[in-house]
């Protein structure tokens, strides 16, 4: 990447001295602001073009011999990339030198305000609005014993703005391990002599230079104080939303006219005596917008037009479970229903689980689920084989618009055929009374848990008809959670077993994380409540938070929250940095809510917590049932923890 010669020039006399060579040695696909990796740092312009045609007005020119390749030797295809028109608003900056960073004085999560005072090591300017952006930083504990392949990484304390540039400094203050001087990268430092070795991507990044060291001495920083320096893109919220978006209208467009028909596989009804009367399993009606008619097989992926946007396939038989209470036989009206969002690549048979089951009871609804495509349990060989290869990404990250699309197709479904046949009685048995239906079709809402409390915000946001939902440790931005949670230990073993270099983990989580967007909701969180960037009506959102939860990391959750802009219901038995407090009840609105089972404090930094039951909290939590009743019912957001004080379920407040 990096000749001998370069080196030693560069080091015994000095940068100056050797700009008289005609090139800068180092890959030309590679960042010539970077030390020890070809992609350090990122994101950057080192990466972009200009393009008219986008909203941004820049694309991604991403080259395979750049992005990792794994131990097979087989390269990334960066096609998948270079149709975004710039970088993820979600993903971490990422920078690495040779021997380490010194974690001493970077400014910790703890303490997030301290990035936009002088004394930070680090800074991010919004060069859009000259805005210095608050952000945290953090050296890859997993890698911390081998220095030399140790990211540090830059991680905002919510989403950036679709569409705007951004600043990025390092500044001298920030040191080695032992707090030796770093030194500054042979490309920063032709950029600050002025000096003129040639470089493709140099010569880039060079254009663009002075208006950024313009920016960060707006903000405070001036040249002088510069160890690295440079900018990039966000990817516009247009570019981010447009798959599952147009997935979503022309699905919705497709399904306008049409009777939704279902069938049935089993119908066990159970006796009159038990909380749930009857599990159904079967297949409804959903648009299909995949290759291969929509087979678990390789290379099954979005269906695209001549213009590159997905197209509509045919109708395909989507898998669903149902679950409906004995109380929905007794009721004096009939009773709601939820549309259930599985937890990690599970499925639709979930929702017979006994979490699941003892909610239906308690809220007296039918609850129906399906897969979440792209992220079930028949999804994950292509799973395992994304980790293996990059290149087969969108075989998960780009089939989950159809996951999202069969969530609002099983609505569509419930609302009008299973309403009108299937959940309904039968009292007078063949040639009596018409049957009577148990629930209302108007009466519709969402609850996910896990990674469908996660799945659920996009869900939500793309919805056209389901206004109130509940998200079950619901969280935000995949490439923050991951390393936190202890769900991801067997999947990073398979990712470390073809990418074993510490750094090409990092960027392949990052550039996951860069197609994520579409359907994570780090991609809509901003705009979530309101509908207008999706085309729907004001959504409101309870968010149930465990503290401590080892498998969705609090930090995400709360992420998530400050970019959608929610408030948290108090009294509570946490404080979040930047979340506004509002007393219960809330008449109509959303919020988080913390609930409190007496878990340890996480661990700081990028590791996770130690298994402690935590994640199940909420979702057998009575007190959580109680405010998840009033929220569909009323809209309101109340405390029903006892005494009306926080919800400290470890002291048995929660019952």
């Amino acid at each position: 990447m990096r000749s001998v010669a370069w080196l030693a020039c560069s080091f015994a006399l000095g940068l100056a001295a050797c700009g008289s060579e005609a090139s800068l040695p180092i890959d030309p696909a590679c960042n010539p602001l970077g030390v020890n990796h070809c992609m350090t740092p990122w994101p950057s312009s080192a990466f972009e073009i200009d393009d008219a045609s986008t909203a941004t007005g820049r694309r991604l020119a991403l080259t395979d011999t750049m992005l990792p390749h794994n131990e097979n030797g087989e390269l990334t295809d960066p096609a998948l990339w270079n149709r975004q028109d710039g970088f993820s608003a979600a993903a971490p900056i990422v920078m690495s030198f040779d021997g380490g960073v010194d974690p001493t004085n970077l400014v910790p999560a703890t303490d997030p305000d301290a990035s936009i005072t002088d004394a930070s090591p680090t800074v991010i300017v919004d060069m859009t609005t000259g805005e210095k952006i608050v952000h945290f930083a953090e050296v890859d504990l997993i890698s911390a014993d081998t220095p030399d392949r140790q990211a540090l990484f830059l991680r905002p304390m919510q989403r950036l703005t679709g569409g705007h540039r951004y600043a990025v400094a390092l500044k001298r203050t920030l040191k080695g391990r032992g707090g030796a001087d770093l030194p500054v990268p042979p490309g920063m430092q032709a950029l600050l002599d002025g000096s003129a070795p040639s470089h493709p991507l140099l010569d880039r990044v060079r254009a663009r230079f002075p208006a950024v060291v313009d920016a960060l001495a707006a903000a405070g920083v001036t040249k002088d104080q510069l160890l690295l320096a440079w900018d990039f893109t966000v990817e516009s919220d247009e570019s981010i939303r447009k798959d599952t978006r147009t997935v979503r209208d022309r699905g919705v467009a497709a399904m306008e006219g049409v009777t939704l028909t279902y069938h049935v596989n089993t119908d066990e009804v159970a006796a009159p005596t038990e909380a749930i009367r009857r599990r159904i399993d079967g297949t409804f009606d959903a648009p299909l917008f995949l290759t291969n008619e929509g087979r678990y097989v390789p290379r099954t992926i979005l269906a695209r037009d001549a213009d590159g946007l997905p197209v509509y396939q045919k109708l395909y038989q989507a898998p669903f479970t149902a679950i409906v209470p004995a109380c929905a036989y007794t009721s004096a009206t009939p009773v709601g229903m939820i549309v259930y969002g599985h937890g990690l690549l599970g499925d639709s048979g979930q929702v017979a689980s006994g979490a699941v089951k003892g909610t239906a009871a308690d809220l007296c609804m039918v609850i129906v689920g399906t897969d979440m495509r792209g992220m079930s349990a028949s999804d994950i060989g292509e799973v395992a084989r994304a980790l293996t290869n990059m290149t087969y990404a969108d075989e998960v990250f780009e089939v989950q618009a159809q996951g999202i699309l069969n969530h609002v197709a099983l609505a569509r479904a419930m609302r009008t055929s299973m309403a009108a046949t299937l959940f309904v009685d039968d009292p007078d048995g063949p040639g009596g009374n018409p049957p009577r239906s148990l629930v209302d079709p108007t009466k519709v809402y969402y609850y996910g848990l896990s990674q469908g409390g996660i799945f659920g915000g996009t869900v939500m946001a793309y919805d056209p008809t389901i206004t109130r939902g509940v998200l079950g440790v619901g969280a935000a931005n995949y490439s923050l959670m991951l390393e936190r949670s202890t769900d991801w230990l067997d999947y990073r073993t398979i990712l470390a077993g073809a990418y074993p270099d510490p750094l090409d983990i990092v960027f392949a989580v990052n550039l996951m994380q860069q197609r994520w967007d579409q359907t994570d909701p780090s991609g809509i969180a901003n705009s979530l409540l309101d509908g207008t960037a999706t085309g729907v009506p004001p959504k409101q959102i309870l968010l149930q938070v465990a503290l401590g939860d080892e498998q969705v990391p609090n930090i995400a959750s709360e992420w998530e929250a400050r970019t959608m802009g929610l408030p948290i219901l108090t009294p509570s038995a946490k404080t979040a940095w930047k979340l506004t407090e509002m007393a219960s009840p809330i008449a109509s609105g959303s919020a988080m809510v913390y609930y409190d089972g007496g878990a340890p404090v996480p661990p700081v930094g990028n590791t996770h917590a130690e298994p402690t039951g935590q994640h199940d909290l909420t979702r057998n939590a009575p007190a959580a049932r109680r405010q998840m009743k009033t929220f569909y019912e009323t809209g309101m957001i109340v405390n029903e923890c006892a005494d009306g004080g926080a919800c400290m379920c470890a002291a048995g407040k929660c019952d």
